[in-house]
């Protein structure tokens, strides 16, 4: 089972190296574990003692000046002599076999750019190395954060700010671990390593903590509260470890004797010996570092996968908008003049009529998208507010009799003349004038803003060629402008000069004098129209008058009738004559005066009547029409429907006209006038002239996506490269730290039977802490056989000591929970 599982860490490992060799960490931030820590803390030995060489360069003060990035490379042991070797990334065609050398060139490339004089710089230098006792690893070394400046040197007085500064830029990327290392003689909650990871991982999620220097502690006093996670929480824990000293480097003590002499510390210290193994030691650190990176590379995979054909998807649609290098022949040049016009004439006609085209996707922005619905939306609100209101409502009643008056002149009343009418309706037909060339403008202004931005997204790679498509579009567009605003100006003087309408509805309604609705019967009508009309009328003026003139009226004729009928049709005899003719003197006499007593009347009724009047118009408290109600509201609903009737027309015909007038026809005519005036070979040299600055963007685009594509061919050569299986190894490391929180109580208080009841507060709290941020813990409870040995980090004596302590130990999970028990008693 160890072997499957680091050949499939190598398979991560591997994958994330080719995506690092091709440059990908450039674009995409790629897993990896970064080492930080105070100066002097001892990350430089931490990490000599995983790759298992004596390798980094040693000296007083700060000696990390550049971020070192590690790629460990684990090879299988063979008959060959070459054990181990090293290539610097920016010359691969060196292979180093002397790792003293290899330590003079990282002298070398730090001091070529951060100076000789003790400088920092953010530049970092990667070193592969291949070896047997290393594990397939990949970290990076950054500079310890630094309080003082040294005398004397490069470095600035705000070196803190700019050490930590780095830390943070390379330990803040969630895909980071965080490798804090700090010295057990200092303060855990001063430490600045701890405090830049609780930064920027609260949680301690991605936080391995590594404890040094825990055999220089004073007498009586032990990291084992550290080690066991009991004062400064971390999701992974701490590990302890023991480094050579600076007196056993200079006795030439080796990496693997420095191994053996940890390994035979913790195991004889009566604190440490109790602990579990995986708590100390740099096989354990090794082995944890190694499955916790191979867990964070496996889950980190697919996200970097969809983040690679993002990328490339964008940079194709990028690349699209910018075109391709502009070609040297004359005729490609013409082609390609033809296609960007036509390109630019077809996006805007697709983007007015709301038509689906992927280019606009690309060059166009959702708002301008929208274009389209700008324009119906104008349309839609124009005249929008004189939509069911009334066009008399501002006027009385006294304003539409005065006008009647004022319009009858001198000619018999009751009749009201046609300019009654025009004299009321024009002055709310005026009112349309204004809104329908607002409205064009607002269409005209649209179609402006419109051809802008597609001008300066398509032709942005030509700017002069885009100022000039743009011009020409600005004059198509306001002589056509002016061409529909000659056209709007005759139709709405048509329609607010010539008053006429063949709407059914108005011709039906209003189109005879008397409503239909006021028609009680047909009945009787031409006795109403022969005798009747006026007779009302003139009943209502003055009923006395009439009464009195229908009765002499109608006597008369009654005599006269009554002589004719008994005269014979006029065939009087002699003898009668003269007694006809006292008749007739007799009957005239009477209608002189029947004449006399109606001319009195006349003149009482005249005079009554002018007392009338004068009491009307000189009365304070109410103003009489001299037209009835009912007639006015006739008037005023005729107004109305009529007024409806032209909005209606205008609402209509206005936006048809814009559209046909100016949309239309700056489509129709814009593409052929532009090519015309564009297609000549010295216009063509100067309108498709690139600017340097999209050269070089279209070449950076392009390397951009050959990287991409490599990565994503990387990723794809292995199909199943995200899925490998680490489900058994997940569940026994997860479940490893559960059971370990839960051990910790119990042991506690039996180490710290003093202080039980704080203690045992204290380790609670942790324990649900610890449940509540990993809720994906397993419940398999497999057993690992030598879970602290890795074939990759030690050589065969420490892996068979390893294996007899931890057969000693009864080969169980981390926690070993009956065999610290069993110590214990």
């Amino acid at each position: 089972m160890e072997s499957s599982m680091y050949n499939n860490l190598r398979k991560l490992i591997t994958v994330i190296d080719e995506l690092r060799d091709i440059g990908l960490q450039k674009y995409i931030n790629l897993p990896r574990i970064c080492v930080v820590g105070t100066q002097s803390s001892g990350k430089s030995s931490v990490l000599e003692s995983i790759v298992g060489i004596d390798f980094l360069p040693r000296g007083e003060g700060i000696v990390t000046r550049r971020p070192i990035e590690f790629r460990l490379i684990h090879i299988k042991e063979d008959n060959s002599d070459l054990k181990h070797w090293a290539v610097f990334e920016d010359d691969k065609s060196k292979k180093y076999t002397d790792f003293n050398e290899v330590r003079e060139t990282i002298n070398k490339l730090t001091d070529e750019l951060a100076g000789i004089n003790k400088g920092i710089i953010d530049d970092p230098i990667i070193l592969n190395i291949y070896s047997t006792s290393c594990p397939d690893l990949s970290l990076i070394d950054l500079p310890g954060i630094t309080r003082v400046p040294l005398k004397n040197s490069d470095q600035t007085d705000d070196i803190e700010r700019l050490t930590r500064e780095m830390a943070i830029r390379y330990v803040k990327d969630p895909r980071t671990i965080i490798l804090a290392v700090l010295p057990a003689n200092a303060d855990m909650s001063t430490s600045d390593a701890l405090q830049i990871a609780r930064k920027v991982d609260p949680k301690g999620l991605r936080t391995i903590g590594v404890i040094t220097k825990i055999d220089l502690m004073d007498r009586g006093v032990d990291a084992s509260k550290m080690l066991m996670n009991d004062e400064i929480t971390l999701r992974l824990g701490y590990t302890g470890v023991v480094n050579r000293s600076t007196a056993d480097i200079k006795k030439g003590k080796s990496i693997t004797e420095s191994l053996k002499s940890e390994l035979i510390f913790f195991q004889n210290h009566p604190i440490y010996k109790k602990l579990p193994p995986t708590l100390y030691g740099t096989a354990s650190l090794t082995d944890k570092l190694t499955k916790v990176l191979l867990r964070h590379i496996k889950n980190i995979l697919p996200d970097i996968k969809f983040e690679i054909n993002e990328k490339i998807r964008l940079i194709n649609e990028k690349l699209y908008e910018l075109g391709t290098n502009v070609p040297l022949d004359a005729n490609k040049k013409t082609q390609l003049l033809w296609s960007m016009i036509t390109d630019y004439c077809e996006i805007f006609k697709n983007t007015l009529k709301g038509k689906y085209d992927k280019r606009l996707q690309v060059f166009i922005e959702n708002n301008d998208i929208l274009c389209g619905l700008k324009v119906r939306t104008i349309f839609n609100e124009f005249l929008d507010e004189y939509v069911g209101v009334n066009a008399t409502s501002e006027l009385t009643d006294y304003d539409i009799d005065d006008a009647i008056c004022m319009h009858e002149g001198d000619s018999l009343p009751g009749f009201p003349s046609p300019d009654t009418f025009e004299f009321l309706i024009l002055p709310h037909l005026k009112k349309i004038h204004g809104p329908v060339f607002n409205c064009l403008d607002k269409v005209s202004q649209t179609l402006e803003i419109l051809s802008q931005k597609i001008a300066t997204r398509i032709l942005n790679r030509f700017p002069q060629l885009s100022e000039q498509v743009l011009e020409l579009s600005q004059t198509i567009l306001i002589r056509e402008k002016e061409n529909t605003r000659i056209i709007l100006e005759n139709f709405i003087e048509a329609e607010t000069n010539y008053l006429f309408t063949n709407d059914a509805s108005y011709l039906i309604e209003h189109g005879s004098i008397i409503n239909s609705n006021d028609d009680e019967s047909n009945d009787g009508t031409n006795q109403d129209y022969n005798s009747g009309t006026m007779h009302g009328r003139n009943k209502k003026m003055a009923p006395g008058l009439i009464n009195s003139n229908h009765d002499i009226m109608s006597n008369s004729t009654n005599n006269i009738t009554n002589i004719n009928s008994s005269s014979g049709g006029g065939n009087m005899n002699n003898n009668s004559s003269n007694s006809n003719n006292m008749i007739q003197n007799k009957f005239y006499n009477n209608i002189m005066s029947e004449q006399e007593y109606i001319t009195g009347k006349a003149a009482k009724f005249v005079s009554n009547a002018q007392k009338s009047v004068m009491n009307m118009w000189n009365s304070k408290d109410k103003k009489k029409t001299r037209y009835n109600a009912q007639f006015i509201q006739e008037i005023r609903r005729r107004l109305d429907c009529y007024f409806n009737i032209v909005l209606r027309n205008v609402r209509d015909s206005v936006p048809k006209m814009i559209g046909y007038f100016l949309i239309r026809k700056l489509q129709e005519k814009m593409q052929f006038e532009l090519y015309s005036d564009l297609n000549s070979e010295q216009k063509l040299y100067e309108l498709l002239n690139e600017p340097a600055h999209v050269v070089k963007e279209r070449e950076i685009l392009n390397k951009q996506l050959d990287i991409l594509k490599k990565a994503n061919h990387v990723l794809t050569k292995d199909p199943n490269i995200t899925s490998i299986n680490l489900d058994l190894f997940d569940a026994n490391f997860e479940q490893d730290l559960m059971e370990f929180q839960k051990n910790l109580k119990n042991a506690n208080k039996q180490m710290t039977s003093g202080h039980g009841h704080k203690q045992n507060l204290h380790n609670s709290a942790y324990v649900h802490s610890s449940t509540d941020t990993n809720t994906n813990l397993s419940t398999k409870r497999n057993q690992i056989q030598n879970r602290n040995v890795s074939p990759a980090v030690v050589n065969t004596t420490i892996i068979k000591q390893t294996s007899l302590t931890n057969q000693k130990m009864g080969s169980s999970n981390y926690m070993q929970h009956n065999h610290i028990n069993g110590n214990k008693n």
